[in-house]
């Protein structure tokens, strides 16, 4: 009776030896980044245009006329009225490059929500060193997605625009 006794007690310990001697930790694993589906408002290349670097979310209306102002200053080939936005169910994304002195490009290639921020993905593309121009350019591009909630976060790509044939 006894060495029954003994048998389950040395059992019962090598089973509970046994889930203690896992190496995976049991914590929780942190949620999969997930894709933000936008809407692109404007992409293009200001020519003639000064201005600042800006990357920048406006999640009402009065900061994204603010911010619509600051994009016209000194061009006039953008409307006086920003495109439309619903801020009670969507917010605005502009990124904007410091004035190049050629053609240039800048994209918003992705947005995700991962670990409690949303995500920027830009490509910045510079003219190449071999671009000639007349005249200087700002690019920017406004992209329009659903309200989110986060603090945003830019992550930055440094590619560069090719002049083709024209540059020397």
């Amino acid at each position: 009776m006894i060495h029954r006794a003994v048998l389950a007690v040395a059992f019962f310990l090598a089973l509970a030896c046994a889930g203690a001697a896992d190496p995976k930790p049991r914590s929780a694993a942190a949620p999969p980044a997930r894709t933000v589906a936008f809407q692109t408002l404007v992409q293009r290349g200001i020519p003639g245009q000064a201005g600042e670097q800006i990357r920048e979310v406006a999640r009402d209306a009065a900061s994204w006329h603010a911010l619509w102002a600051r994009l016209r200053q000194g061009t006039s080939l953008l409307p006086e009225e920003p495109p439309a936005v619903d801020f009670t169910r969507q917010m605005v994304i502009v990124a904007a490059m410091p004035t190049q002195s050629c053609v240039s490009k800048v994209t918003v290639r992705s947005i995700r929500r991962t670990g409690g921020e949303v995500v920027v993905d830009l490509l910045e593309e510079p003219p190449a060193p071999n671009c000639v121009c007349i005249v200087s350019q700002r690019p920017l591009h406004a992209v329009r997605l659903p309200l989110l909630p986060e603090p945003v976060r830019f992550v930055v790509e440094q590619g560069q625009t090719s002049c083709g044939r024209l540059g020397r």
